[in-house]
């Protein structure tokens, strides 16, 4: 699927923090994954979903606005344009 994400919609979980700040959120549970950065993105999804089965990964091109709303039930991804969904992370990603 090179070049091709098909936008994904699901619930927002809102709340007040994003990275390290939501640590309180997750007692025992992983926020941040700087070590992630310039993983291929579904290797990235897997990890992060394992190590906080609250969260959920979402791969997005870089060029896409994502709305400024911390949702603590996600973790996006972004990738370079053409190469969504399997291309390498380009941001670290965290809770928010």
């Amino acid at each position: 699927m090179n070049g091709d994400c098909t936008a994904v919609r699901f619930p927002c979980e809102y709340c007040d923090c994003s990275g390290i700040s939501c640590q309180s959120r997750f007692p025992g549970s992983k926020v941040v994954w700087p070590e992630l950065k310039g993983v291929s993105a579904p290797e990235a999804k897997r990890m992060i979903e394992s190590d906080n089965p609250h969260v959920s990964g979402v791969i997005i091109p870089e060029d896409v606005r994502v709305v400024e709303v911390y949702c603590c039930n996600r973790v996006v991804l972004r990738v370079p344009v053409g190469n969504c969904p399997n291309g390498p992370v380009v941001n670290i990603p965290l809770i928010g």
